[in-house]
């Protein structure tokens, strides 16, 4: 059988990691945790989860940068046996489908990789009236409190291993930042296959205050770090973060999902003289 192995970073995480690596286990046959510096319960939970699969790799307390998991990949990389499969594993992320039905496509298509669409779960201002009536509690499962959500983009996330499959830590350019992904020696064909992924960063009023203290802190250490977030005030409330709900869409956790027209017209414009321009059905899973 396909063998995944999961290379998880994870850093201020305790809210949701045991929910993660609970549900990643179904399917992954290791999943190497590396908790670059938490000041959370994030490692303790990560050690109490360690089984056969859950394998804490390593705590340090070190800025993020994408050469880390580089670092993990070419530190177990004599675990992998060719054919296996790579997995990037963020650690507040569920594929709301099961992977293997796209690795089984990827095989057919003689594919290397396989990518995610990302939709983004928000904390809304449903939730926060929800969460001012003491309505909300950390108990109940992450995927069940948050529903309203966005298109984001979408991510290269699996990888098929073999002899050519490397990961420098560093670029050509000696970017210490490293490379997002693994390559090969040719351009790694992809899947015509996408796995919707459900992303939740935004879980409450704690999470959210400690996730932008945490991203403040990487900036300051790294400036390159984070350049998402330089588009709002990094000294903001977290309450600027309570996302309009009529916004964005509900969901009902059946696995289908829907992309607004107004997000259409924005992959469209970014996608624009490419040949996916005019293809409405690119984004299928």
């Amino acid at each position: 059988m396909t063998r995944i192995h999961a290379i998880c970073l994870a850093k201020n995480e305790g809210d949701v990691i045991a929910e993660t690596l609970q549900f990643a286990s179904n399917f992954c046959h290791k999943i190497y945790v590396f908790d670059t510096g938490s000041i959370d319960n994030t490692w303790q939970q990560v050690q109490k989860a360690a089984n056969n699969v859950v394998v804490p790799f390593r705590q340090e307390s070190v800025p993020f940068s994408d050469g880390l998991r580089a670092q993990v990949f070419n530190a177990v990389r004599d675990n992998f046996t060719i054919g296996d499969w790579l997995y990037i594993l963020d650690a507040d992320e569920f594929l709301a489908k099961d992977p293997r039905q796209a690795i089984r496509i990827a095989e057919q298509e003689g594919a290397q990789q396989i990518n995610t669409i990302q939709y983004n779960f928000h904390f809304t201002e449903v939730d926060w009236q929800r969460y001012q009536k003491g309505l909300e509690s950390r108990e109940t499962p992450i995927t069940q409190r948050r529903r309203y959500y966005r298109f984001t983009n979408i991510e290269q996330r699996l990888f098929k291993i073999d002899a050519d499959l490397t990961w420098p830590e560093q670029s050509n350019a000696g970017n210490p930042h490293g490379y997002m992904a693994p390559k090969g020696q040719k351009k790694l064909k992809k899947c015509s296959y996408k796995i919707p992924n459900c992303h939740y960063q935004y879980r409450d009023p704690e999470q959210i205050q400690l996730r932008l203290k945490t991203r403040r802190s990487a900036r300051d250490v790294n400036p390159h770090n984070f350049i998402h977030y330089l588009s709002l005030d990094m000294d903001m409330k977290w309450e600027r973060y309570i996302a309009p709900s009529k916004e964005l869409n509900y969901y009902n956790n059946d696995r289908i999902f829907q992309i607004r027209l107004d997000e259409r017209i924005a992959i469209f414009k970014e996608r624009f003289g490419t040949r996916d321009f005019f293809r409405f059905d690119f984004l299928a899973g």
